[in-house]
């Protein structure tokens, strides 16, 4: 993980390269709310998602070159005037978030299927105990 550095002040757009990656990070500030808009190389991602600790910011289907991530203590909404006190912005690369995913569960096959086994549970998934 990489910290992004925020200044602390309500509305802020930063560029930064991450994996050879250009990614524009901007920040706003709506009444007490933090939303964030990302753009990849270009392409937007992502526009005015509300901001929460401790959550990734990107949906999972889109994250193949990496994901954001703001902490703070005490799992507060994000806000500009923590920036940099007790809450920051952290990138996770693709590599780090591939450690965290599980395998895809197996297909449910005909093999799952026992018709004579007793009701209710006759279908019977690999590993049901």
């Amino acid at each position: 993980m990489m910290q992004v550095p925020l200044q602390a002040v309500p509305n802020q757009t930063l560029t930064v390269i991450l994996d050879n990656n250009t990614w524009a990070v901007t920040l706003k500030t709506v009444e007490d709310t933090t939303v964030v808009s990302l753009t990849l190389n270009n392409t937007d991602l992502l526009d005015s998602a509300r901001a929460v600790a401790g959550a990734l910011i990107i949906p999972s289907q889109y994250e193949e070159s990496g994901n954001f991530l703001f902490l703070s203590s005490n799992n507060q909404l994000p806000y500009y005037t923590q920036f940099g006190v007790t809450q920051s912005l952290v990138y996770v690369s693709a590599a780090e978030l591939a450690v965290f995913r599980t395998p895809p569960a197996p297909p449910i096959t005909a093999a799952d299927f026992n018709p004579i086994a007793a009701l209710p549970l006759r279908f019977a998934p690999q590993g049901y105990m």
